[in-house]
């Protein structure tokens, strides 16, 4: 058995107590693939779970997707590993398309609903600071706005379920070389491997040669991401004072005047505009940066004629004289 006082244990304790949030005595389903990082997350926490003073409850899931024909065998590893450890463990059987967003979904859906039956207080996924570099470069080049440059966050909520990332000031290869210190062999994924999946040719093809060049790339991007993410409650504590003075909202309408639009500076404008689509339901990362300038540089402008921008989920903006209003499906 791990002892508490490893040092990977004591950096998931440290991020438990901080940037996660968590109580002593809180129930935490850990979302375990059977890869090296949640394996070594569940070993971790395993260790942790007893001590003083958190005496954690904790939930073992596996969700298996089926999408590969060893996908069984990784559901097998985590039961197991789970009855091994003297731990409950709940597997969820889910179908989805060959693509990894509909992959997330199901996977995320598949996670709530275990996380609501056993009443826990998070979900817990093994996203370190490898993924987290990974995940800001691929948004940097996408154009992404503050939002979206924020990366992956310590504690958030995602499909109904406060999600946390006790890793994310630890690297993949820590989480490799703490499965071998205790001999235990993780899961591999094939897939992982397919360059013509465009996160797997960042990670084989450009990371490594970030990392030759910075070996503390993933560490400092973890940095960079909690700065821009400070950054962000700080504007949105600024964006909802101006929402309660300058916009008028409905369940499925909001408008600003022109003149409102005009007189606030193009970077208390965006962020606005950002404020009031996500309040109608649309989430900032569905809300391009590209497309937030067109529409700001319209609000602002001096032109007469109404112009028309379609957002997803059917959300319009309309540009008219004298406001910017949005609308929702009835």
């Amino acid at each position: 058995m791990i002892p508490a006082n490893h040092p990977f244990v004591k950096a998931i304790s440290l991020a438990l107590r901080s940037r996660c949030a968590v109580n002593p005595g809180d129930r935490l389903l850990l979302a375990v693939s059977g890869g090296a990082d949640s394996t070594a997350l569940l070993l971790a926490l395993h260790a942790l779970a007893p001590t003083k003073p958190w005496q954690l409850d904790l939930h073992v899931a596996h969700v298996n997707h089926h999408l590969r024909p060893d996908a069984d065998h990784d559901a097998a590893f985590v039961a197991d590993l789970a009855q091994k450890l003297n731990l409950p463990h709940t597997t969820r059987d889910v179908y989805p398309p060959d693509n990894e967003a509909a992959a997330r979904d199901a996977r995320y859906h598949a996670l709530a609903h275990t996380y609501n039956t056993i009443d826990a207080d998070a979900t817990v996924t093994a996203h370190h600071a490898d993924d987290q570099l990974e995940t800001l470069l691929m948004r940097l080049v996408r154009g992404s706005g503050l939002a979206g440059l924020t990366g992956i966050l310590a504690r958030r909520t995602l499909y109904h379920q406060t999600v946390i990332r006790p890793l994310l000031r630890t690297t993949h290869q820590q989480c490799l070389a703490l499965c071998d210190e205790y001999n235990i062999t993780p899961c591999a994924d094939p897939t992982n491997l397919d360059t013509n999946r465009w996160r797997n040719r960042f990670r084989h093809d450009i990371l490594p040669i970030i990392n030759e060049l910075r070996p503390d790339a993933a560490l400092k991007a973890d940095t960079a991401a909690q700065a821009l993410a400070d950054a962000q409650e700080m504007l949105d504590d600024l964006t909802h004072d101006l929402l309660s003075q300058h916009a008028q909202i409905t369940d499925d309408t909001a408008h600003i005047t022109r003149q409102t639009a005009r007189d606030l500076p193009p970077s208390t404008l965006r962020p606005l505009i950002v404020q009031i689509t996500r309040h109608l339901g649309l989430p900032a990362d569905a809300l391009p940066a590209r497309t937030v300038e067109q529409i700001a540089l319209a609000a602002a402008d001096n032109d007469g004629h109404t112009r028309r921008f379609e957002l997803a989920d059917d959300i319009t903006i309309h540009v008219t004289t004298d406001a910017v209003t949005w609308n929702t499906p009835q």
